[in-house]
């Protein structure tokens, strides 16, 4: 790191020191009650549960982990009492022992720790009304949340492979260990992905052949945020947010030793996986272990198996809390590793490329309940990353193509139930090496974000704004270029100020919402400056140094409605952008390859020679143009007893309106048809899947045929242990995944079967 990093690192880490010693007396909480709420079969997390006292105005909810911190300012009488409700689950009612509270040493707040509180469910019967779900009231109508039974039913190796049943969802991929998931047609950087709030850090969304550095055994809940809290997380969230929980939240606290045990199997690939999570509470503290493992053989298809697809996964964590009265302080320690194939094409590599990611991560995270005005938490967090991605040629033992990537990220927020209001420091140097004449280079990114809802009348008022300054130096000392002039390689600085608003309103059994949103992204380094192979892609990229800032403005519209059992709802999006990157093909040569043979399309300048093993990579450069992208999603469910019906159909469509074109890489059309019995102990779900063609082509694209999935899930759940098993692709069909960049060499996974194994004690 230079000096210029340094000094601002520290200063700024000055400021935030100096902001917690001022607010750590403001807190003049009274009693600080906590627990975690579990479902007393399965001892699974609930979130949304009510927890207040009787004939008080005090209560809270629990968060998605189950955890809640109820904080009340005055003094409790002895035989008070805890109400714990949710619909679906039999209300508890517990005694509080004020008189064994704990006193915290230096101030007046008394601490009552519940440690784990089960409920029981019960079946319902409820009479003909509207029962309003038991969300947050900020979510969306379109939002996206997995958990608990529904995670379970579709865990896979990795996030996109996990969300890909879901509306509007496509997979971009060079192979398994590549997915990437791609909401509503935006892919990249248009989307965020983030972990327990903060984004992972590592270069997934910059370049396809990066694996997206996330354990799935580790993930115990998955939404997808749209709207104007998607802000919160960063300006370039027009697609949406992909937020995870994770296992070993600090606010999750146990009094005694606990553990989970997670293994399976894919026979797709051969695949194996196992996790131990532990937790150990110490007194006041808590330490959290984590250990992975994830291996896999080269994947099949119903044409046979594809070559160098294997990958071979290690990850571990340490986690250490140290709790107090009414805050906690949280280090993270984290090591993942992942050794994968890209396999062999005609085009740039005939034996394929062999890559090595490494990503180490350090965090800080201080919490502290305050009460300043309406906002009742304060938090500090700071990551620190280090990742490496390396490129080898399977024919060679040096890596041709590195590239490292050092991140400081330190982020303040203020938080209440209805507000947000935060600032956030990333510090990053890029370091790429070998056979890559992309510069070294420093960025500095600084930005200011508030999220607001109120009700006015009879409709809630969400808003929210981001607004943030990037400076980015390359440093071209000692560099030759190859097809960028030296000239254009300049500092480059950017403002930026993304907004958005919306309403939500209930009448009866129908639910509305609409928002708008602009956004602004500033390019990234390889949309600038890129001038080298990138082997894991089999392309040649180049930047484009005069770049402007990407702007979307998007509207979204959707109306539910919900009377047991009947629920649907639809859902509409647009979204234009008068300048949006497109990295594509410069050319392409029309005439067929032969290995061993001259080039036919030899000289040509979309051509890049001497970089492959076979010689030659097709040229790729960044370029702005005018775009629409938009689309609709319609769910229709019915419940009955414990039986569950369900159809959701999805559609896109994109325009490159500066050439007259459809946009490339867009979804087909998707139907999902879902029927569903659960059994007190065992559920089954039949889901069959209708993928349409895709002949609305872009600039270089290939046709796919429709296809028609079958799959079959049964799970089986007692005390403490959980079995999933799923039969995916049950008639073995040839399927081939337009947005997949192997649709010419191999088709996608013919049957498979995933057996998921969790137990908890």
């Amino acid at each position: 790191m230079n000096k210029q990093f340094k000094f601002i690192l520290r200063d700024y880490l000055r400021i935030y020191l100096y902001l917690i010693l001022s607010l750590g007396c403001l807190s003049s909480q009274t009693y600080n009650i906590s627990g975690i709420i579990l479902d007393f079969q399965n001892k699974e997390p609930i979130g949304d549960v009510n927890i207040f006292i009787d004939n008080s105005h005090f209560g809270t909810t629990t968060d998605s982990a189950g955890y809640f911190n109820l904080m009340l300012n005055e003094q409790l009488e002895e035989n008070s009492e805890l109400n714990i409700k949710m619909i679906g689950y039999k209300d508890l009612i517990l005694p509080l022992d004020v008189l064994k509270s704990k006193i915290c040493q230096g101030c007046l707040s008394h601490q009552i720790i519940l440690g784990e509180i089960l409920i029981k469910s019960q079946l319902l019967e409820l009479e003909p009304i509207h029962i309003h779900a038991h969300q947050h009231k900020t979510s969306q109508i379109s939002d996206i949340s997995m958990s608990g039974q529904k995670l379970n039913e579709n865990l896979n190796g990795n996030i996109a492979t996990t969300l890909i049943n879901q509306p509007n969802i496509g997979i971009s991929s060079f192979g398994v260990a590549t997915s990437k998931p791609v909401l509503r047609g935006f892919s990249g950087d248009r989307f965020l992905i983030a972990k327990e709030g903060s984004l992972i850090g590592d270069l997934s969304q910059t370049s396809l052949d990066h694996a997206i550095t996330l354990e799935m055994t580790e993930v115990n809940e998955i939404e997808i945020i749209r709207g104007p809290k998607a802000l919160v997380f960063g300006s370039n969230a027009i697609g949406g947010v992909i937020n995870t929980s994770m296992s070993g939240d600090p606010k999750v606290r146990f009094d005694n030793f606990h553990s989970k045990i997670n293994i399976g199997f894919a026979s797709f690939n051969s695949g194996v996986f196992g996790n131990v999570f532990m937790y150990i509470p110490i007194k006041n503290n808590q330490i959290n272990l984590s250990f992975n493992n994830r291996n896999t053989q080269n994947q099949t298809s119903p044409l046979g198996e594809l070559e160098n697809t294997q990958s071979k996964t290690t990850n571990s964590k340490l986690i250490y809390t140290r709790y107090k009265q009414n805050s906690y302080i949280n280090f993270t320690f984290e090591n993942y590793n992942i050794d994968y194939g890209i396999p062999p094409s005609e085009e740039g590599h005939i034996n394929g490329v062999k890559i090595k990611l490494i990503k180490n991560t350090f965090q800080i995270n201080l919490h502290r309940d305050i009460s300043i005005n309406n906002f009742n938490q304060f938090d500090i967090k700071y990551n620190y990353i280090d990742y490496q991605h390396k490129e080898i040629e399977n024919n060679l033992e040096n890596p041709t193509v590195g590239l490292a990537k050092i991140t400081h990220n330190t982020k303040i927020e203020l938080k209440s139930d209805q507000s947000i209001i935060g600032t956030e420091l990333n510090l990053k140097q890029f370091l790429p090496e070998g056979f890559y004449w992309t510069p070294k280079t420093n960025e500095i990114g600084l930005s200011f974000y508030g999220y607001n809802e109120k009700k006015i009348n009879y409709f809630d008022l969400l808003y929210s704004f981001r607004m943030g300054y990037l400076l980015i130096q390359p440093q071209k000392n000692n560099v030759s270029f190859s097809n960028l002039d030296s000239d254009e390689v300049v500092n480059r600085n950017f403002i930026y100020f993304s907004s958005s608003i919306g309403i939500k309103k209930n009448i009866d059994n129908f639910e509305f919402g609409s928002w708008l949103m602009a956004t602004m992204r500033a390019p990234q380094l390889e949309e600038l400056y890129s001038d080298g192979p990138h082997l894991g892609t089999h392309s040649y990229e180049i930047g484009k140094p005069d770049l402007d800032l990407e702007k979307i403005y998007g509207n979204e519209t959707s109306i539910r409605y919900n009377a047991n059992p009947l629920t649907y709802s639809l859902t509409t999006f647009y979204n234009y952008s008068p300048y949006y990157y497109q990295m594509s093909k410069i050319g392409e040569c029309e005439e067929e390859f032969l290995i061993g043979e001259t080039h036919p399309c030899a000289g040509a300048d979309f051509i890049e020679w001497g970089s492959g093993s076979s010689g030659w990579l097709y040229k790729f450069q960044t370029k702005g143009i005018e775009s629409i992208i938009k689309g609709l999603e319609f769910n229709l469910s019915y419940n009955y007893n414990k039986f569950m019906a369900s159809y959701d159909f999805s559609l896109v469509r994109g325009y490159n309106l500066t050439n007259g074109l459809p946009l490339s890489y867009i979804n087909p059309d998707k139907h999902i048809v879902i029927l569903q019995y659960n059994k007190e102990i065992v559920n089954y779900k039949l889901r069959l899947s209708k993928i349409h063609s895709q002949n609305r082509l872009g600039e270089f694209e290939t046709y796919t045929p429709s296809s028609l999935l079958v799959d079959l899930i049964l799970g089986y759940r007692k005390n403490n242990q959980k079995i999933t098993i799923q039969f995916n692709n049950i008639f073995n069909e040839n399927f081939y995944n337009h947005l997949s960049k192997l649709k010419s060499v191999m088709p996608e996974a013919g049957r498979n079967i995933v057996l998921n194994f969790k137990l908890f004690f």
